[in-house]
């Protein structure tokens, strides 16, 4: 069954879910911490200094400003990144990695080791991908 982010939003579904919900899994428990199509670009963005979230969506050009804020406020739920309320005006925020953050970070600097050793195979596969999905999609 899919459901979406607000039914899973109201308790009586998010409550069900998480009751019968376990990752065995070490890799899926951080995957559901950190993966998806925005955290990790979020988090090597962070890696080096803290920013300010305009400087933020301006680095992430494609992302959305709702989706930015969707992101970041996850990100500091699970505490790995700290937003901190600078006392200027007007009023901004600046958003920085937590240690529980950059512990994530050997591992996500391995997975891009990997990544730059296999370019020319994963460039293939993507390709291959976008192909497949190209072909099923009719206008």
């Amino acid at each position: 069954m899919i459901i979406t982010s607000r039914q899973y939003k109201h308790s009586s579904i998010r409550n069900h879910t998480m009751s019968k919900f376990k990752i065995d899994c070490p890799v899926e428990r951080a995957l559901s911490i950190i993966g998806g199509k925005w955290k990790i670009p979020i988090i090597f963005n962070l890696s080096k200094k803290p920013h300010r979230f305009g400087i933020l969506r301006n680095k992430l050009s494609t992302i959305t400003t709702q989706m930015l804020s969707k992101q970041l406020k996850e990100m500091e739920r699970d505490g790995l990144v700290i937003r901190k309320v600078l006392s200027v005006m007007p009023p901004s925020v600046e958003y920085s990695l937590s240690e529980f953050g950059k512990s994530a970070l050997p591992v996500l600097k391995s997975i891009n080791n990997w990544s730059k050793s296999k370019d020319d195979q994963i460039i293939k596969i993507v390709k291959k991908n976008i192909k497949k999905i190209d072909s099923h999609i009719t206008i």
